[in-house]
């Protein structure tokens, strides 16, 4: 017999419903929620089976529907594959059972008793088992690059473009020409705290790189042009060397004033507060080089010294110490600023390039289709990608961004009120896994996709575990 345990379902703004896939409505759409081990794979198979023997009395899909007409989107070959093979073994198996007229597996008897004409759907299953190699189950770049070829006029896309699956050489190309423009011209001192940053333009393109597909991300630095760094640059500089200079001629005084104050002495302590001062004192007796604030400054910023002063007592106070205070407020943002500059140019760059010989990557792919699906004539290539697929599965759909939301937001969510199509979206993933963006998934995606999706499930038992294993595992 297998065990397992029951799982808590997600709370949120829209009533939870325990997942039935034998009921589900296929009509609507709804988000699937499902932790690893509670049967997502094994669900998503029994849902097409539905679909194509439209089983489920009135929550069953108006129609049969083909192989060709049933998308199925996830996000890497390896997870295609799986899928296609779970969804071929289980057609097979309904199949033999249609046949046989029983079955051993629950959930088959179930749907094989919603049968009437048991030898028909045998046909219909043995069409679809020969056809599961042309079955529309794809990674999202595969779905996007279907959608473009075959929509090419509603797209807006080239009908020869070479699909390039390694840009690196692109990007690299592109980075080394940014360098160039805007590196090299820079006065020494300028240059010297560039190359702190980034040792040589790989450097630059390791930290360019995520922000170098999907949208734009919105830049929040102001953009200078280079006389007006230049301008701060110095003038930051010059800051520098009043504070390093007013610090070298007070520092005793300084000292005396904290120690006589009620600041915290826990905190500036007989041990920590020279050891600060002698930090500070070394770096204020150094060539002022680059643009450099140390740890142990910050300690003398007048904000810290007020913090760690009790409301009632007495804090140190120096016009010093406000200086300070102004020298942290004002931080010459080179970085944040070089990375503004570099991702609108690079990116630019790249695209002119690609556009050049004709070429596309596999985010170029999410970004045309997602680029199409917002122009004002959209509701074409939008209907059209509707009546070839009229139920779409996006299985992992926790690792869903921004720009595939889009995507099927566009298409499925939101067709225009005179649409005759019936179509449905079901989205299925594990939340607490939409953290992950080191691989691609956005936490705010999926929250906001639960908000705008009205029906929701949850798949509350885990099949992998059992609660003998977990009492076990606690008590270790």
């Amino acid at each position: 017999m297998t065990q397992h345990v029951d799982e808590p379902a997600v709370a949120g703004s829209h009533p939870v419903l325990a997942l039935d896939p034998l009921t589900l409505s296929l009509r609507e759409n709804g988000l699937i929620e499902a932790s690893a081990g509670t049967g997502k794979t094994y669900t998503l198979a029994l849902l097409y089976l539905r679909l194509l023997l439209g089983l489920g009395g009135e929550r069953a899909y108006p129609c049969a529907l083909s192989v060709q007409n049933i998308l199925v989107v996830t996000f890497t070959e390896a997870a295609t594959e799986e899928l296609r093979n779970r969804i071929r073994e289980n057609i097979h198996q309904l199949r033999i059972a249609c046949l046989r007229g029983e079955t051993g597996d629950a959930m088959l008897t179930q749907l094989l008793a919603q049968i009437e004409n048991k030898a028909q759907a045998a046909l219909l299953l043995l069409a679809a088992e020969r056809q599961m190699d042309e079955a529309a189950i794809y990674t999202i770049h595969g779905f996007c690059q279907r959608m473009l070829a075959q929509n090419a006029f509603q797209s807006g896309m080239l009908f020869q473009q070479t699909l390039v699956e390694d840009e690196s050489d692109i990007r690299r190309q592109a980075v080394a020409d940014f360098w160039r423009r805007n590196c090299y011209p820079l006065p020494l001192s300028l240059a010297r705290a560039v190359t702190a940053l980034w040792a040589d333009p790989e450097a630059l393109l390791r930290d360019l790189t995520p922000y170098l597909h999907g949208d734009l991300p919105e830049v929040k630095q102001e953009v200078l042009a280079l006389d007006v760094l230049l301008e701060k640059h110095q003038a930051l500089l010059e800051h520098i060397d009043r504070v390093k200079l007013s610090w070298n001629q007070e520092r005793e005084t300084l000292i005396e004033i904290i120690q006589q104050s009620d600041v915290n002495k826990r905190s500036y302590s007989s041990r920590n507060l020279p050891n600060w001062a002698d930090k500070v004192t070394q770096w204020a007796t150094s060539s002022t080089q680059e643009i450099v604030l140390i740890d142990a400054l910050d300690n003398f910023r007048q904000s810290r010294l007020d913090e760690k002063t009790k409301a009632d007592g007495v804090a140190p106070y120096h016009s010093l110490f406000v200086e300070i205070e102004q020298l942290f407020a004002e931080p010459f943002q080179l970085k944040e600023w070089l990375l503004a500059k570099a991702l609108g140019e690079v990116r630019q760059t790249i695209a002119i390039e690609k556009q050049r010989h004709a070429q596309l990557g596999f985010d170029d792919l999410l970004s045309q289709l997602s680029h199409a699906l917002a122009q004002p004539q959209a509701e074409q290539l939008a209907e059209l990608i509707r009546k070839q697929y009229p139920v779409a599965m996006i299985d992992e759909f926790q690792d869903t961004d921004p720009q595939q939301y889009h995507i099927f937001k566009r298409v499925y969510l939101s067709p225009k009120d005179d649409s005759e199509a019936v179509t449905a979206l079901l989205l299925i993933g594990d939340p607490k896994q939409a953290i992950y963006a080191f691989r691609g998934a956005d936490i705010f995606t999926y929250m906001r996709a639960r908000a705008e999706v009205k029906q929701h499930y949850s798949m509350g038992t885990n099949w992998r575990s059992s609660p003998d294993m977990i009492n076990a595992v606690n008590h270790v």
